[in-house]
């Protein structure tokens, strides 16, 4: 069920003790315990040349080049693709007119908030996806991409890791390899954490940039799309 504007204002109030909540909440790598039955839909092809971010309205592919005063290293974007496929095709999120068979983010915060706002679970009708960061090689960033179903991934939290829309997460297949990367980004990355994607879905909204004014706009509190392209990669 989507929010009301009345729950999205009584969040919205309270964010500004939202980038310490991945920090200080416990997580775990294990699976985040979806029941047996929840659905599970293939996942849909990647838009990469046209593709934009459902909540944020960003590129999912790394610009080339200059973007909006800024030059983001090759692959940059990619390694945080998410998606969320359907059951069922869906009304477009910006044209009700058109209906789409996935919804595509650069971020798993994005994707995460956008299923907050408007009420989506996965398993009921939906799969989220997330690209496997263990598999990722940024030399072939759409090539190598692979999707791992959310609910069945490790995610990682590094205070200082720099990703698109600074939402500090990575998706990773296997534990172990979560494990080792955060061991070799100890010194460069700060504070670390693992959580199940049930945990991230249970501290939704996730924190990161430009957070408030999206939730707000998505809720139908602001009008228009406004401008999303300010420093938002890290």
């Amino acid at each position: 069920m989507a929010k009301t504007r009345r729950e999205v204002l009584a969040v919205l109030g309270g964010l500004v003790l939202a980038p310490q909540a991945l920090a200080h909440h416990g997580g775990h790598g294990s699976p985040g315990g979806m029941a047996s039955g929840a659905d599970l839909v293939p996942p849909k092809p990647i838009p990469w040349d046209a593709g934009a971010c459902g909540f944020c309205e960003m590129p999912i592919k790394t610009p080339e080049g200059q973007w909006r005063g800024r030059t983001f290293p090759k692959g940059f974007f990619e390694q945080t693709y998410s998606q969320i496929a359907f059951k069922e095709k869906r009304p477009a999120p910006h044209n009700p007119k058109e209906t789409v068979e996935a919804l595509h983010f650069e971020s798993i915060a994005c994707m995460v908030n956008y299923a907050w706002v408007h009420g989506l679970k996965d398993g009921e009708g939906t799969t989220f996806y997330v690209t496997d960061r263990g598999g990722y090689d940024p030399q072939n960033p759409q090539g190598s991409v692979r999707l791992v179903p959310a609910r069945q991934a490790t995610f990682y939290w590094g205070e200082r890791l720099m990703v698109v829309m600074n939402a500090r997460l990575l998706a990773f297949r296997d534990p172990d390899r979560a494990r080792a990367f955060a061991e070799a980004h100890r010194a460069q990355h700060g504070r670390q954490n693992f959580f199940t994607f049930q945990t991230l879905l249970d501290l939704a909204p996730l924190p990161e940039a430009n957070l408030v004014a999206l939730l707000a706009r998505h809720a139908g509190l602001l009008g228009g799309k406004g401008d999303h392209g300010h420093d938002h990669s890290h």
